[in-house]
């Protein structure tokens, strides 16, 4: 493998990383304040592949001989602060489906950064990070219906 495919290929796994680390992590933060059940199971599920996919980025990027980062605390406290003030009046369905909506939009934005800056990556990793996208897409899509 060549360098320039490597270092691609690992600035898409970093990506991916930090954001399934801090959708893990925010998503945590919205459980807290979900009273709908049929909600708080798909962000629960969702969560749950968050963690997943963070694990098999993270391992796959040491593997490569890099090194992990994710999104620094101060990134992290401020999403954990934003989404307390946004929910500490209006904890309804709408507003954290709204919240988990544009979360996951940035992660995608993020994402596709990545994605389109790294021509010569790793074509397995371009197509695990597309599948990513689009499921990332398809849960956005599903959230609508408590907006």
């Amino acid at each position: 493998m060549n360098d320039q495919m490597n270092r691609q290929s690992s600035e898409i796994l970093k990506s991916v990383y930090r954001n399934a680390d801090m959708a893990y992590e925010s998503s945590g933060d919205v459980l807290k304040h979900c009273a709908n059940t049929k909600l708080r199971n798909e962000i629960s599920a969702e969560r749950e592949r968050y963690r997943s996919v963070a694990s098999q980025a993270r391992a796959e990027l040491v593997r490569r001989g890099s090194i992990p980062k994710p999104y620094p605390p101060h990134i992290k406290m401020m999403s954990k602060m934003g989404i307390g003030m946004k929910t500490m009046m209006d904890s309804n369905s709408q507003k954290l489906a709204e919240l988990m909506v544009r979360g996951t939009t940035m992660g995608i934005i993020d994402m596709q950064h990545a994605l389109n800056n790294s021509a010569k990556a790793d074509e397995r990793i371009k197509q695990e990070a597309d599948s990513l996208l689009k499921r990332e897409q398809q849960f956005c899509d599903h959230l609508k219906r408590y907006l």
